[in-house]
């Protein structure tokens, strides 16, 4: 049988898609103000899933690495760690969670933004996924003209961004931030509302593991 050079350097470019690592760095910013002091528990379930369906599409899409990077805050900023394999990644206990004091989100956001753009290299994805209760009120370091100026850079460079919260504080963000009605999404504080924002970052991280067409 005949192959002719277009085919295989069409033959070619399958392989090296086929091939390529695809590398993701995943950030979660994780409210910790005394306003989730009620959720605790729900949270701590929800992070444990979240991890273990992260696993699910690595085991699906082999040559996949996620990084993961765990931010909490409330008007202190903490990174439980950063740029971590998923599969090394141990259960969120109730001692490392413990919801007080007010919301520094601006600061938590710019932060991590600084933290993920250290890391990632050439090609690598980058989807950071937001989780707050309240409105802003404890940051320092960063204001919201710094953060929307961010968030604006993220999306230039392709970076996938959703945003979690109640529709009490859905206005004020997509004002302040300049976040589109892509990026946010609204969810009850509760179980169920904690269940869809699950299924939403499975689902944005299993379509960002798909490889690319061919044009």
């Amino acid at each position: 049988m005949r192959v002719t050079f277009s085919c295989f350097l069409t033959l070619m470019n399958i392989t090296k898609i086929n091939s390529m690592k695809t590398t993701i760095h995943y950030a979660f910013i994780l409210d910790q103000s005394g306003s989730m002091h009620g959720l605790k528990n729900e949270v701590i379930t929800s992070f444990n899933e979240q991890v273990k369906s992260i696993n699910k599409v690595i085991k699906s899409n082999p040559g996949t690495k996620i990084y993961f990077t765990f931010c909490i805050f409330n008007e202190e900023i903490e990174f439980k760690f950063i740029t971590q394999e998923v599969n090394k990644l141990l259960k969120l206990k109730a001692h490392e969670y413990n919801p007080d004091s007010c919301t520094a989100l601006y600061d938590a956001i710019g932060l991590t933004y600084r933290k993920i753009q250290k890391e990632v290299k050439n090609n690598d994805k980058v989807f950071i996924a937001v989780f707050t209760d309240g409105l802003e009120n404890a940051s320092t370091d960063f204001t919201s003209k710094d953060i929307k100026g961010l968030l604006s850079q993220a999306e230039e460079k392709n970076w996938e961004i959703r945003f979690f919260c109640r529709q009490e504080e859905n206005l004020f963000y997509k004002s302040n931030l300049g976040i589109s009605d892509k990026q946010m999404l609204n969810i009850s504080l509760n179980e169920s509302g904690l269940k869809v924002m699950e299924s939403e970052i499975s689902f944005c991280l299993g379509e960002m593991v798909k490889p690319k067409k061919l044009s």
